[in-house]
């Protein structure tokens, strides 16, 4: 009677049916592998008790030059900085609301002949996509831009103070990013969208060519419209919803080039993007594509959970972020089950690149802001309350249970051509306590209802005694307590039975 394993590898697999995900993981929340063994994802709690005005896009952390700790935060109504743990209303005296969900464009012409009554604008297309914030350093200073106000803004650091326009700055402009050279750049610049226009070097405040300074722009050569662009290592990434675009510092006279590097690459929303060092991953309506010194797809075993499952209306609210402890980059996105006029990030994905997997769940968040100038990352939710994350297991003091499991597709016992008969587990938990609940399900064919047995393993002898006779098992994994398990394989003590 062999001890045969329960040998699942780590990562989910969604591009088929749960037969298709024979022998691998094809549902989980709130979990992750380390080194091969499943734990939960830390807990996060309230950081601050004060809910945003508006609905948060972006955030940014950074340490100013005497190391105090600062963060900031851009909603569709507001501009809140950070200082000491203390939120400040920033807010420019100048700044126009944005909107707060993408919607569909209306105009005359749309549409077919005699499809609507004269005079009734045709529903097009064209997205109109929910307001974003780009925010960058400027030394320890912050430099933001909204991609409905348009204006660039700098804020020194004063509580007293409010985020100031930029003199002489280009207006109506999509997004900025600061370079390594300290350019300041304008993207969408005056209001053409494919126009990248930067200040003089070390001067934030001086944007008209001269003898006398290295200002300057260029267009870029595209179909589509600039959404964002971002540092990679030595080099500058611009996305438009189409393609994307190099920016390289040249030197003087020219001081930067531009050149198309991938097309049908578009990312689908400004903040669909996240860097770590020299590697930027997004998510464009195509996929997933990944950008080190060269732009690639890149391969996703849950792909079709996202392309077929996203909220095309809303879709430009997909945040992502860098969560450097673990490894990951996470994506939040809306998912088909939210509303097309209002539906906010329900779900996510997260690609773990140290050891090539994914993993899905459900998680609401619009923002995210990797560790780093703080102990621990930072996430904030749809009704705009900011999180700190990755601290404890539990949901701001609320238990998780239930909403922390893996489920596996079939697996085959032997060849799949004679009934097992199973009469004893083994688990391999690092706990005397268990934390976790193993339900296993036992099917003859793939479309035979399976019937299933819970079982929990706190014997102090580490198995459980069973009877099961099938062909193929499924097994779930579900936390039982708010704490950090680690799991590693079960074995399972096999006897062959009959072929029918």
């Amino acid at each position: 009677m062999p001890l045969v394993p329960l040998d699942i590898p780590a990562g989910v697999y969604r591009n088929g049916t749960e037969y298709e995900a024979r022998g691998r993981w094809y549902d989980t929340n709130l979990v992750r592998w380390r080194e091969g063994r499943l734990e939960p994802v830390g807990g996060w709690q309230k950081w601050d008790e004060s809910a945003f005005d508006g609905a948060a896009r972006a955030i940014l952390t950074w340490r100013a030059n005497d190391s105090a700790k600062y963060l900031a935060v851009g909603t569709h109504t507001k501009l809140y900085g950070s200082i000491g743990g203390t939120f400040y209303d920033i807010t420019p005296a100048s700044f126009a609301t944005g909107r707060e969900h993408s919607a569909r464009g209306n105009g005359y012409g749309m549409s077919t002949y005699g499809s609507l009554d004269y005079g009734e604008a045709r529903a097009s297309d064209l997205l109109i996509n929910a307001t974003t914030w780009s925010l960058d350093n400027w030394g320890e200073y912050l430099v933001a831009c909204s991609s409905a106000d348009g204006k660039i803004y700098e804020w020194q650091l004063s509580p007293a103070t409010q985020a100031a326009v930029l003199s002489n700055a280009p207006d109506d402009n999509v997004a900025i990013v600061v370079t390594n050279e300290r350019y300041l750049v304008a993207l969408g610049a005056d209001g053409n969208k494919r126009k990248v226009q930067w200040s003089d070097q070390e001067d934030n405040n001086t944007w008209t060519p001269a003898a006398t300074n290295t200002a300057g722009s260029l267009e870029i050569e595209t179909a589509g419209q600039i959404r964002c662009a971002r540092r990679v290592g030595n080099d500058i990434l611009i996305w438009t919803d189409v393609d994307v675009h190099l920016m390289r510092y040249v030197g003087p006279p020219f001081v930067y080039g531009i050149e198309r590097v991938a097309s049908g690459a578009g990312i689908v929303g400004p903040k669909a993007v996240t860097i770590a060092g020299n590697t930027a991953v997004w998510l464009s309506e195509s996929g997933f594509w990944q950008y080190d010194g060269s732009i690639k797809p890149l391969q996703c075993d849950a792909l079709l959970d996202v392309t077929d499952g996203i909220n095309r209306v809303q879709q430009g609210k997909t945040y992502a972020g860098h969560n450097s402890e673990f490894g990951e980059f996470w994506f939040f996105y809306p998912s088909s089950d939210t509303d097309d006029f209002t539906g906010e990030n329900d779900k996510y994905i997260v690609y773990n690149y140290r050891l090539n997997h994914w993993a899905v769940g459900s998680l609401a968040r619009t923002a995210w802001a990797d560790q780093g100038a703080f102990e621990h990352p930072f996430a904030i939710d749809p009704d705009s309350y900011i999180y700190e994350h990755e601290i404890g297991w539990t949901n701001d003091g609320a238990t998780r249970v239930g909403s922390v499991y893996a489920e596996s597709g079939p697996v085959e016992l032997g060849q799949g051509d004679r009934f097992a008969v199973i009469d004893r587990i083994i688990t391999d938990e690092y706990d005397t306590l268990s934390s976790v609940k193993a339900t296993i399900g036992i099917r003859n064919t793939p479309q035979q209802a399976e019937s299933t047995q819970e079982y929990t393993f706190d014997q102090t002898d580490g198995y459980i005694d069973v009877r099961l006779n099938a062909r193929q098992v499924q097994l779930k994994l579900e936390a039982i307590r708010d704490d950090g398990f680690k799991f590693g394989t079960l074995r399972m003590n096999l006897k062959s039975g009959s072929r029918r």
